[in-house]
């Protein structure tokens, strides 16, 4: 295998890692900005040709990525659906404040 194509693969699975280690610490900002980074990798590994012997190991590296995305959508729905609950709780708190307001008033 080419030491280039080897170097592409290990930096986007290098990033994708990074990307949900981000995750499971909850920072989304920087998980966007290293979305952007693997983007850019992946287009440039992308653009040129790749020849059959390199095919498994290409494979295998697409696989991983698949994985760790799926990880990170996981992790992302979570804390969606946890956002979503402490905005209802703010939500019902507020309406709470505002009965009670206008029954003292």
């Amino acid at each position: 295998m080419d030491a280039t194509l080897r170097q592409q693969l290990a930096g986007l699975l290098e990033i994708a890692d990074q990307m949900q280690a981000r995750a499971v610490e909850n920072d989304w900002d920087d998980v966007a900005r290293l979305r952007n980074q693997f983007q850019r990798c992946a287009e440039a590994l992308f653009s040129g040709q790749v020849n059959h012997g390199e095919a498994p190991a290409l494979g295998e590296v697409i696989r991983r990525v698949s994985e760790i995305n799926n990880e990170i959508i996981a992790l992302c729905r979570n804390a969606r659906d946890a956002h979503g609950h402490d905005l209802d709780s703010l939500r019902q708190g507020r309406r709470a404040v505002g009965t009670y307001s206008a029954n003292t008033g």
